[in-house]
């Protein structure tokens, strides 16, 4: 694939990822804002960095709610389960495709629930390995596998490295879902889009649409004369 190709895949899929209803839209931007403000945090502090649930407390004591112990409690719950939730993450983002992108919101949800166990850096290398195990494990199945597509459903090396290649980019912008969703709303009025080609929906000859045709000059009708 030349580059030009790999530019026009990405764009595409950043289309895809801003392409969702409207509710998941929502929960997209709040996920995203959780998931870069806790990420921000370790880079600013990589030694002292706050925890996903702490930046909850955070906010919820700066926005005024009472009961903001409930990030502390909740931490400690965690910290004494296992680490599970980072290869939860792991699985749940192997299972991220164009039309089903709510896993990727809830993998990165998993993996800062078990970063409160395992740390940061060590939940997303645990999540990153469980999704590049699951999809090499695909890939040698597809290897000794039948390489033609029958009457059933069957796995081929190049649509399952294609398909966690896909996962793995939608996966990977949760955390700028948020500002680039912003910055698109806000600079979406001043774009200027190409005028869409209107097409005569009545199917042609073999099935396919046909543009209507215009009246010749000789066709059109001359107006009547009082």
């Amino acid at each position: 694939m030349d580059v030009q190709a790999q530019q026009r895949e990405l764009a595409r899929l950043y289309h895809v990822a801003l392409n969702r209803p409207r509710w998941q839209q929502a929960v997209a931007f709040v996920v995203s804002l959780w998931t870069l403000a806790w990420i921000i945090g370790q880079f600013l502090a990589p030694q002292d960095g706050p925890t996903a649930l702490g930046v909850l407390g955070q906010l919820a004591a700066r926005l005024g709610l009472t009961g903001g112990t409930w990030a502390e409690r909740l931490t400690e719950t965690w910290q004494s389960s296992g680490g599970g939730f980072a290869v939860l993450g792991g699985l749940l983002w192997a299972a991220t495709t164009e039309r089903g992108q709510l896993p990727a919101l809830l993998g990165w949800i998993a993996v800062m629930l078990g970063s409160e166990r395992l740390g940061y850096q060590p939940a997303i290398l645990f999540a990153v390995e469980t999704m590049a195990g699951f999809v090499v494990v695909l890939w040698l199945a597809a290897l000794t596998s039948g390489r033609f597509v029958d009457r059933r459903s069957t796995l081929l090396p190049r649509d399952v490295v294609r398909a966690g290649v896909t996962a793995a980019a939608l996966s990977a912008v949760v955390p700028l879902f948020a500002p680039v969703f912003f910055l698109t709303r806000l600079g979406n009025p001043y774009v200027t889009k190409a005028p869409r080609r209107l097409l005569d929906r009545t199917p042609g000859r073999g099935g396919w649409s046909r543009i209507p045709e215009q009246a010749k000059p000789d066709d059109v009708p001359e107006p009547e004369q009082s």
